[in-house]
């Protein structure tokens, strides 16, 4: 019995990694308002394809004026830099590029600082796990506080949320067709800054522009090479990430660089 046991276990977990590793060729951007969530969330998240949910709610504390208020943060290491050295003068990460400002560690440990993983289980546990088959068992949330930009990076998540609080994002999401011409260091860099001399292909670069507000959701699923930067490198720019995982896509997240 128990070696039937096994290899139904096993058998399960085999499938659930040919689904996890599915990724679509074409890019396509797929729109859902706050209202229809109930409704059709699940049906457009299994296109896999990009899904911008406009009208849900902003991450509450990832505000400039809300961070300024918390002072058991102002020494808070952001880029080189106190939080509060940040908040006064936010082109201080500019320089930084897509470099990200906060390691993915302090990024996440920023979010739990900020109460982010109890409000994104209370708003978007549910609507996600009920769209996969074993999620209300299985599914569990990761969340990261962003400052400022992050260049290239794979989602490894079922799916990823991007939720501006401040400022406007141009996020590039490459297609899976050109990911072979980026340079051997694509990783943390803006698509936009590559040049000739990183790549003599740079012109067959394909991708996906979605301009991201405050207010405003993507959904991304997993295996999208993306990054986001703000569209005023110099003015106070902020974004939560929030990770719905399974036992899948956490291993994979422990693999990944």
């Amino acid at each position: 019995m128990w070696i039937e046991l096994l290899c139904l276990i096993t058998l399960i977990f085999l499938i659930a990694v040919l689904f996890y590793k599915q990724r679509r060729k074409d890019l396509q951007i797929l729109q859902l308002e706050e209202g229809q969530v109930t409704e059709q969330l699940a049906d457009l998240l299994e296109e896999g394809q990009p899904l911008v949910v406009r009208g849900v709610a902003t991450p509450r504390g990832l505000r400039r004026e809300e961070l300024s208020s918390f002072q058991r943060l102002a020494n808070y290491p952001v880029g080189g830099h106190p939080l509060t050295a940040v908040l006064a003068n936010p082109a201080l990460l500019a320089t930084a590029g897509g470099l990200p400002t906060l390691s993915q560690e302090l990024r996440e440990e920023f979010a739990t600082e900020l109460s982010m993983p109890i409000w994104a289980t209370k708003v978007w546990l549910e609507p996600l796990a009920s769209t996969r088959w074993l999620g209300r068992y299985m599914g569990t949330l990761k969340t990261e506080a962003v400052l400022g930009g992050l260049g290239l990076f794979r989602t490894t998540a079922y799916y990823t949320i991007l939720l501006p609080s401040e400022g406007v994002y141009h996020v590039s999401i490459v297609s899976r067709e050109s990911e072979d011409l980026l340079p051997a260091n694509w990783q943390y860099r803006y698509v936009s800054s590559f040049t000739p001399n990183d790549t003599p292909l740079v012109a067959d670069i394909r991708y996906l522009d979605i301009v991201l507000r405050p207010g405003t959701a993507l959904i991304l699923p997993s295996h999208m090479l993306v990054c986001l930067e703000p569209r005023e490198p110099t003015a106070f720019s902020a974004l939560a990430i929030v990770e719905y995982h399974e036992p899948v896509s956490l291993l994979s997240k422990s693999f990944a660089p």
